[in-house]
């Protein structure tokens, strides 16, 4: 008899850094939205909150821990989702730590590799060239075109080594398949608690694209190096993400989505808020008969205490 999935564990990806309020009225921007979205997509059945800050005047990406501040205490308070902050902003390893050593996530992200970034890419996907603010023109303007995410080996050490210090649960973010192998190089020296959890990242124009058979030898690659005992998570930016949200839960693994990384539901028509998006993807796969972690569920798998 075939062994049956495990039941897959739904992270939202409430807002993130790189869309931005004039693409949707929708993402959330204020403490006041984040709360509300957060705590209603995590009723919709995710088990998992990602989260980035954004300054509240005018969606600015920050990683002001008054910011932070602002919103993560009322969620944790109101919800039983596993918290899950982004630590990608800053020009050092502890730059990039500092709001989560406030903040004491349940776990906390590792962004794998360097790469051209294309951040133009995606106001081109979102169908969005009219912006109400000028940092947005700067943001998509010509100097994103020279834009490098810089996470050197000398970084990627750094913050691993300071995750393990404080205790946190690290999720490895692989924006294509040498970053598995890059993880790989880092975990070698290292004793992590088992399992290593992986995201694909994928969609990125600088990365791998959101397609099933690269999707299929990322997961191959990642259980040939880690062990099957990894939580792998699949997500793909842009109008792709519901799409390759459904491959990896075909595939067996857990899923991301969110208005992170995609606002646009069809052409035309915006997501309204992420518990429509946790909604449409639970539609998705019961009608393939694939459960869906609860919480408690995702705290045992991921090996993190139950509160």
């Amino acid at each position: 008899m075939a062994k049956k999935n495990k039941n897959v564990i739904i992270t939202c990806a409430v807002t993130g850094s790189t869309l931005t309020p004039s693409m949707s009225p929708y993402l959330p921007v204020t403490a006041d939205e984040m709360i509300t979205q957060s705590v209603d997509a995590a009723k919709a059945g995710a088990a998992i909150l990602h989260f980035h800050a954004r300054d509240p005047k005018d969606g600015r990406p920050t990683n002001d821990p008054a910011v932070w501040q602002s919103f993560l205490p009322t969620i944790r308070a109101q919800c039983d989702a596993v918290i899950n902050m982004s630590c990608s902003m800053g020009a050092t390893a502890e730059d990039r730590a500092s709001s989560a050593m406030v903040m004491r996530p349940e776990i906390a992200t590792v962004i794998v590799g360097s790469m051209n970034y294309g951040r133009f890419k995606k106001a081109q996907d979102q169908g969005v060239t009219d912006f109400k603010h000028e940092w947005e023109r700067e943001f998509y303007g010509p100097d994103s075109h020279h834009l490098v995410t810089q996470n050197t080996f000398f970084k990627i050490d750094r913050l691993i080594d300071i995750f393990l210090e404080q205790g946190f649960l690290m999720e490895f973010e692989c924006y294509d398949v040498g970053h598995l192998y890059i993880l790989e190089h880092h975990l070698k020296t290292r004793t992590l608690p088992r399992p290593i959890i992986v995201q694909f990242l994928t969609g990125i124009l600088g990365g791998i694209p959101s397609d099933i058979d690269h999707l299929l030898h990322m997961k191959r690659t990642t259980e040939r190096l880690f062990g099957e005992e990894t939580e792998i998570f699949t997500h793909g930016t842009g109008p792709d993400n519901m799409r390759a949200a459904a491959y990896g839960a075909l595939m067996g693994t857990s899923i991301r989505i969110g208005q992170e990384d995609n606002l646009t539901e069809r052409p035309g028509r915006l997501f309204k808020s992420n518990a429509e998006q946790v909604q449409k993807i639970r539609r998705i796969l019961e009608e393939f008969d694939i459960g869906i972690a609860t919480p408690q569920e995702a705290r045992q798998r991921l090996g993190l205490p139950t509160p």
